[in-house]
């Protein structure tokens, strides 16, 4: 169902007079009918500030309400629409007053945002109160690592109504999307919010911002990208496996050092010489006790 529209249409049939004020000269041509479109003035009126420039949902907010009044036929039904659709009654989170013709939304989401028509029901006027957000951006991180050589990719979440329009910017300084290594995509809706560059390389190293507006309200946000050497994750694991070999280095070389004179001292132990001088004089000792 789609809500009635305003307009009038007058026809008025236009006959000419002589010069004189005499009457007009008999003529077989019928007369000329002239059409002229006069638009009404909507005799509805809403509860926004200014009126036709909508109304701002605020999601924090308990609740949102929209509010028709009928100048020409106070005691009037009024229906609500939203997006062309009838409400339904049913909806536990919308409250219709048919008192004070307000229509009551309960926690208010994102998902509350669009158009919303009042209709004076056998009446044929109507008013429709936009219900907007400002722009909001979902900020996932702040800074990215990449390798060089790896592609990149920056999404920019922006949210309001009216869509936003995203801009990008590096160093300040707008984005060269001539480079072919660069495009950019869209994200839920939202054009450009989708940032890619192909095969990175160092003069990419950058502060990349997100700018999105919607004509209401606008935000940003900044990604600070490094882009680091390709070998750089193999330099920390040279570095432990030089570290480990020089440690069994100087273990081997110790253990040597310490061995060598242990052997050496064994071999002193098992000299004939020495044991057949002990023997003599254990039999020496035993022949004096005799």
């Amino acid at each position: 169902m789609v809500p009635p529209t305003l307009g009038a249409v007058l026809l008025l049939c236009v006959v000419g007079a002589g010069a004189d004020g005499s009457p007009p000269p008999a003529t077989t041509e019928p007369p000329v009918a002239t059409t002229v479109v006069r638009e009404r003035v909507n005799a509805v009126q809403t509860n926004e500030e200014i009126p036709g420039k909508g109304i701002l949902l605020d999601p924090r907010s308990k609740s949102l309400v929209l509010q028709c009044n009928s100048t020409e036929n106070p005691g009037l039904e009024i229906i609500w629409f939203k997006d062309n659709k009838k409400l339904s009654a049913d909806e536990p989170r919308y409250s219709q007053n048919s008192d004070t013709n307000t229509l009551v939304i309960n926690d208010p989401t994102y998902a509350d945002t669009g158009n919303y028509t009042c209709a004076v029901v056998d009446g044929g006027d109507n008013a429709t109160i936009v219900v907007q957000t400002n722009v909001t951006i979902e900020v996932s991180e702040i800074s990215k690592n990449q390798v060089e050589g790896d592609p990149l990719t920056l999404s920019c979440k922006a949210f309001g109504v009216p869509v936003p329009e995203v801009t990008w910017f590096k160093n300040d300084e707008p984005l060269n999307i001539s480079d072919p290594r660069i495009s950019l995509e869209p994200l839920d809706n939202v054009t450009n919010a989708k940032l890619v560059i192909q095969n990175l390389n160092f003069d990419d190293r950058a502060e990349y911002t997100c700018f999105a507006t919607n004509g209401i309200s606008n935000a940003t946000m900044m990604v600070l990208v490094r882009v680091k050497d390709k070998l750089a994750a193999l330099w920390p694991f040279l570095g432990i496996c030089v570290e480990v070999a020089v440690l069994c280095a100087i273990i081997f070389i110790y253990e040597k050092k310490r061995v060598k004179p242990d052997f050496e001292e064994s071999d002193t132990d098992q000299n004939p010489e020495n044991k057949n001088l002990s023997d003599q004089k254990e039999g020496q000792d035993i022949r004096q006790r005799k």
